[in-house]
């Protein structure tokens, strides 16, 4: 058969392929396998290929079904994991120097919940730094080039997991989301992800610096999975959104089955927020999208929530600051921030994450939590739905820092923005970070192509714990898009 009709096929079609024995998982494997080991060079998406490992556990995956044993809902199924969850026995970076020979003794949660269901990891993705950047670069494995354009970037910090949803060498990745790190390279990439509610899926066993005794970030982060389509997201979810024996702390999300009528949907949708510039042709695919949805009768609204967007970002930095640099003294914080006052005055979401901190200024930040949540969740009882931009920009070429503190990249040349200067971190992070301190679930999907044939993507942000209703939502809204083809589907028809 088609080489393509393996690669680009949805993980869902090929579980049930598989499960049906019209094809074997050894064949599958071997598909994406051959795919990475073909055009990883020119991506630089997958940065450890789990050959030997993938393919032995291939074999049992076939030798298990001819004996009627099934393992789970993704049985014999290949999948990609973000090098910044643990894998036992799979080498676990973050892009990190200092992690270079790292081996974890154990899986993360989500990695073990996708295995109990019989997944196979075929190879760890490439991210940013510690996954603390908006573009997917590292020390280690340097930089993943854009699936449709290698001389920009694929995003951060999970954009090797996206560009090898793009390039057909993955069928199902899986990453995490912070800032945008799911739904910012899903929307360069032109695939799907999906940053669920805070709570809802466990970041237990996310690879820290060795010098951090415990993971700082205890709100805002999720983990999530990336397709390049939403029935492969919610399979994902059902698998990922559970409790294991070393984390119980989830809540429950119920799991609507019914379609949903485009007639019945009540709609809202704004082309920009918080007075941050978006490229006109995003505005413009956004327009005529939503036109598309109101000329097949769901009631379309442009309104957006009476949020202080100025405020939501400066009280996400100040979250991010204060558990991500926990361990960082305030003689240390107040030298940090006298010498970025100037790099950051233009940038609210970060203002606060080196400022000296107290437990007075984090109780604080908890109360305007509190208050933005109910403000967002306020407006959404108006709405099935809020459509929005992913992104001031389209993927952008490869854009350097002009400096590092420690770890961290400071970047002072601007993305241009309908011919004048944005902020790379405005341009980048001030559509996604309101959404991470809302805890609201959102899914990012594709729209078409700009004129230069890039993608452009939007995000359906709803209402915190309705995870599985926004999928069954974006299903519908789904079949109004342009279609995208991937420039490798055009051109691996490889007969095997």
């Amino acid at each position: 058969m088609a080489q393509n009709s393996i690669l680009f096929s949805s993980a869902t079609e090929l579980a049930k392929k598989i499960s049906n024995k019209e094809l074997s998982s050894y064949d599958v494997v071997s598909a994406y396998i051959e795919q990475i080991e073909k055009h990883n060079s020119t991506y630089n998406a997958v940065i450890f290929l789990n050959k030997e490992a993938a393919l032995k556990r291939a074999k049992e995956a076939d030798t298990a079904l001819a004996k009627g044993e099934v393992w789970g809902k993704l049985h014999g199924v290949p999948i990609t994991i973000k090098d910044n969850y643990k894998t036992q026995g799979i080498p676990t970076t973050a892009g990190y120097p200092p992690l270079k020979n790292n081996i974890p003794e154990v899986n993360a949660d989500i990695v073990q919940l996708l295995l109990k269901e019989g997944a196979i990891i075929i190879g760890k993705t490439n991210l940013s730094l510690l996954a603390m950047d908006m573009q997917t670069d590292n020390p280690l494995f340097g930089r993943t080039n854009n699936p449709w354009d290698t001389s920009r970037t694929s995003g951060g910090s999970s954009g090797g997991g996206a560009t090898a949803l793009a390039t057909g060498m993955s069928p199902l990745a899986f990453g995490n989301d912070l800032a945008g790190s799911i739904r910012l390279p899903a929307a360069y990439c032109g695939v799907y992800g999906f940053k669920p509610t805070y709570g809802v899926t466990s970041l237990n066993g996310i690879q820290l610096d060795p010098k951090e005794k415990t993971n700082g970030i205890r709100t805002l982060a999720v983990g999530g999975p990336l397709a390049r389509n939403i029935e492969d997201l919610e399979l994902a979810m059902e698998i990922i959104s559970k409790t294991t024996p070393d984390y119980a702390r989830l809540v429950p999300v119920a799991h609507p089955r019914d379609t949903i009528d485009i007639k019945k949907l009540r709609i809202a949708w704004t082309d920009e927020f918080g007075g941050v510039e978006v490229d006109n042709e995003i505005k413009a695919a956004i327009r005529q999208y939503v036109n598309k949805l109101e000329a097949a009768g769901a009631t379309i609204v442009k309104a957006q929530p009476d949020i202080d967007f100025q405020q939501a970002w400066k009280t996400w930095g100040s979250f991010v600051g204060m558990q991500g640099g926990y361990h960082t003294s305030n003689f240390a914080r107040w030298m940090g921030s006298i010498f970025t006052k100037g790099v950051l005055k233009e940038v609210p979401m970060h203002q606060n994450i080196v400022k000296p901190m107290s437990v007075e200024k984090y109780m604080i930040a908890a109360s305007e939590q509190d208050s933005i949540i109910t403000e967002m969740e306020n407006f959404l009882n108006d709405y099935d739905a809020w459509i929005c931009p992913v992104s001031a920009v389209t993927a952008f070429e490869h854009h350097s820092p002009t400096k590092s503190y420690g770890n961290f990249n400071v970047y002072n040349t601007p993305l241009q923005v309908n011919g004048g200067n944005i902020h790379y971190y405005m341009a980048t992070q001030a559509y996604n970070t309101p959404f991470a301190l809302t805890e609201s679930p959102v899914l990012s999907i594709p729209i078409g192509l700009s004129k230069e044939s890039l993608p452009i993507g939007i995000q359906i942000v709803g209402k915190r714990y309705g995870d599985f209703e926004l999928l069954q939502i974006g299903k519908t809204l789904d079949e109004f898009k342009n279609k995208i083809v991937y420039p490798l589907e055009k051109t691996t028809m490889i007969v095997k």
